[in-house]
């Protein structure tokens, strides 16, 4: 057992809208070069959780798991494209998801079971992350009024881990968790 662990939790996307996010990235490449994550799997991040003892995190995320599995699944919206400013220099264009009343709710209930508390959370499906500004200039007409519509349900949370000191920093699926079974209204 490593002394210390980064977790990452995400929520996995279905087959089909990670083929379509792919898409958008290799035709990203082809408009503006290489960039950070161009290969890198579509998900929506939660939390990073970085440099974790994992005999104190990996029972905290069972407890986690235990609160997350009263929670409902949802069902979310993607509309459309939006981008981060990143400092001066760089930005990051994503797949937008409707935050509807619904979203927003489900959102608040998931990091409150989670236990973590996000300030400007936005979430989102990263396309072109950290991007000079001038590939932004280039690419960003591409999306700006691209029309993406395109819905999905969530049903877990994807605990994935890594040895934060490691030579390779591959990261690995620790646990999957899963929400309860039926989608109601909020």
């Amino acid at each position: 057992m490593n002394a210390y662990a980064d977790y990452l939790m995400i929520i996995s996307l279905p087959t089909e809208l990670v083929k379509e996010i792919s898409r958008y990235k290799r035709a990203s490449v082809n408009a503006i070069g290489h960039f950070e994550g161009m290969h890198s799997r579509a998900y929506i991040s939660v939390t990073h959780q970085v440099r974790c003892k994992p005999f104190l995190a990996q029972p905290a995320i069972v407890r986690m798991g235990q609160r997350l599995s009263t929670m409902p699944p949802v069902e979310l919206y993607l509309n459309g494209f939006a981008y981060f400013s990143n400092g001066r220099s760089v930005r990051t264009i994503y797949a937008k998801i409707e935050m509807t009343e619904r979203a927003e709710n489900w959102f608040k209930l998931l990091t409150m079971q989670m236990g973590i508390k996000l300030q400007n959370f936005v979430p989102h499906i990263t396309i072109a992350r950290n991007i000079p500004v001038t590939a932004f200039n280039k690419l960003w007409p591409n999306f700006e009024n691209r029309d993406f519509k395109h819905r999905f349900i969530v049903n877990g949370l994807t605990v994935l881990h890594r040895d934060t000191f490691a030579e390779q920093l591959e990261w690995k699926v620790h646990r999957e968790l899963h929400f309860g079974n039926k989608l109601f209204a909020f």
